[in-house]
């Protein structure tokens, strides 16, 4: 089964309703980051992102659902109205902690790139965990983002206020042939095939630029 990253762009506050869209034409959650736009220029006013204040939905969803997604979100949330969103969506190359979308990496697959981004999406306060499993098996340096987290279940609530899980999601660019090892490793140290403890998924990188190989 493959799988696609969903990645929508949106104003501020309004993410948890792309999301809630979302789920109606097939996705099962997601992940919610606040950003901050710095720079302004004729594209991102094109984009509508000249607001600063944007908020990133990222998704993992059947790729059957795709179109769909795309198509309900569009409608749903205006997105041909400049400066509601953008959304993108890219086949990932594996998926590993979640029973409906899990699909292995296969590093013999011929159009493989020579590098993959591994993004783990975990608990607050775990992303170094992450860092130390990958680098055992070979991995260089990472980048940790903090977000919230959505799942297909209503978040709890306290005294009618709703509670979103923190999250932290830990991006790194590594060889296509170290990836198997990399993700076994943080897989084993995250518990990540237990529900509810975290999600780890692949994408192929066309061209990678500043990478140094590590002796």
């Amino acid at each position: 089964m493959k799988t696609v990253l969903f990645i929508a762009i949106v104003k501020k506050g309004t993410a948890s309703f792309f999301l809630e869209k979302a789920r109606e034409a097939g996705a099962t959650g997601g992940t919610i980051l606040r950003a901050e736009g710095t720079i302004s220029s004729p594209l991102t006013n094109l984009l509508g992102l000249h607001d600063s204040k944007r908020e990133m939905l990222i998704m993992l969803v059947n790729q059957d659902h795709e179109a769909r997604i795309h198509q309900v979100l569009a409608e749903e949330c205006q997105l041909a109205k400049k400066g509601k969103g953008v959304l993108f969506s890219f086949a990932t190359s594996s998926v590993y902690g979640s029973h409906l979308l899990n699909h292995p990496f296969d590093k013999e697959d011929p159009d493989m790139s020579e590098y993959q981004l591994i993004a783990t999406i975990v608990d607050r306060d775990s992303g170094d965990e992450v860092v130390k499993a990958a680098r055992e098996e070979g991995a260089g340096g990472a980048t940790i983002l903090h977000g919230r987290g959505l799942g297909s279940e209503k978040a709890s609530k306290i005294f009618n206020i709703q509670i979103e899980p923190e999250k932290e999601i830990v991006i790194m660019i590594v060889e296509s042939q170290k990836v198997h090892e990399i993700v076994q490793q943080i897989n084993e140290a995250m518990n990540i095939d237990r529900p509810g403890k975290g999600i780890i998924f692949t994408l192929d990188v066309n061209n990678a630029t500043g990478l140094f190989q590590q002796n």
